[in-house]
């Protein structure tokens, strides 16, 4: 009667370790099919930020590439295949860089029929005289397309922007 129960039991055991097989397997192939959807969306998010990342990327850096994790973060900047600069880019250059990425994710919701206002609070005030013509080059170009109003306590610096400047008290 004993040894009829421990079949019984390790029948029961067997169906359940059975069972939970099926499960284990079922949820790595929902993990490995959503793994794979993740990836495809990143990559549909990730090409068209990219290339309108590298647009105004090459005002900035000629022959330049930025790469992108699948958080949407740059990853690599690299100049003709070269070493990788975004670690070695200072204060002020990561500050343009993330301007340009502004313009960047502002062109993506305008192509996607939203409205679109950037503003920029003394966002350029590190940016050094080449450096803030080669942005200003960016502006104008982003500025085809969206709102943008930039606050500054360096108004001199912006005179040649082609609007009027209007002082806040």
């Amino acid at each position: 009667e004993r040894l009829s129960e421990a079949e019984a039991a390790c029948e029961r055991l067997e169906r359940r370790r059975g069972d939970f097989a099926r499960r284990a397997g079922a949820l790595e192939l929902l993990q490995k099919l959503l793994a794979d959807k993740r990836a495809a969306a990143t990559q549909r998010l990730q090409a068209p930020l990219a290339r309108r990342l590298n647009h105004y990327l090459a005002l900035l850096f000629p022959e330049a590439d930025l790469r992108l994790d699948e958080a949407l973060l740059p990853m690599a900047l690299r100049r003709a295949g070269g070493e990788d600069l975004l670690s070695a880019l200072s204060f002020g250059t990561r500050e343009q860089l993330g301007i340009l990425a502004r313009f960047a994710y502002a062109d993506l919701l305008r192509e996607a029929g939203r409205p679109t206002l950037l503003l920029l609070d003394d966002a350029l005030v590190h940016t050094d005289d080449a450096r803030r013509d080669f942005m200003k080059r960016a502006l104008f170009d982003a500025a085809t397309r969206h709102q943008i109003l930039m606050f500054t306590c360096h108004g001199e610096a912006w005179r040649d922007m082609g609007v009027e400047q209007r002082r806040i008290a």
